[in-house]
């Protein structure tokens, strides 16, 4: 399955649905999840965003969209490289290992960043952050293809 597509984040969501248990004891989530792939590295003419919808226990839906940070409540901005290099560590250690979590990527001077229009929507990240590290772990499971 190609990354970065509509159709990668779909079979993060069925895998999901699959440990829809973990996510249960992770509490309820609501949040719309901005993913963007800045076009770098891998031959892309444009940036590649994508919604990701929470609600209730899982995720509801996915789609790319062009004005994600109208969209999202906040948005993980990295370079295709900064998420190769984060999945192909998800494959290989069965979850992120420490120093490519979500919570570790966006810390100061590392490669991701997390950006909201509205400051309390920014704390969404912060709040469900194990929900969505563990949407991302999901990602062992998926045979990922990484190209343009």
């Amino acid at each position: 399955m190609k990354f970065p597509t509509v159709e990668w984040f779909e079979a993060l969501e069925k895998q999901a649905e699959k440990n829809s248990d973990t996510f249960r004891r992770l509490g309820f989530c609501e949040a719309a999840v901005g993913v963007k792939v800045l076009a770098a590295e891998n031959g892309q003419t444009r940036d590649r965003s994508f919604l990701l919808t929470f609600n209730s226990y899982s995720c509801n839906s996915v789609e790319e969209v062009d004005n994600i940070e109208q969209a999202a409540d906040f948005v993980m901005e990295a370079n295709f490289g900064t998420w190769k290099e984060m999945i192909e560590n998800i494959t290989a250690n069965g979850g992120a290992d420490l120093s490519h979590t979500l919570n570790y990527l966006v810390m100061p001077g590392v490669p991701m960043k997390v950006t909201s229009h509205d400051q309390l929507k920014d704390d969404v990240f912060s709040r469900f952050i194990s929900t969505f590290q563990e949407f991302f772990d999901g990602a062992q499971h998926v045979e990922t293809e990484f190209s343009g």
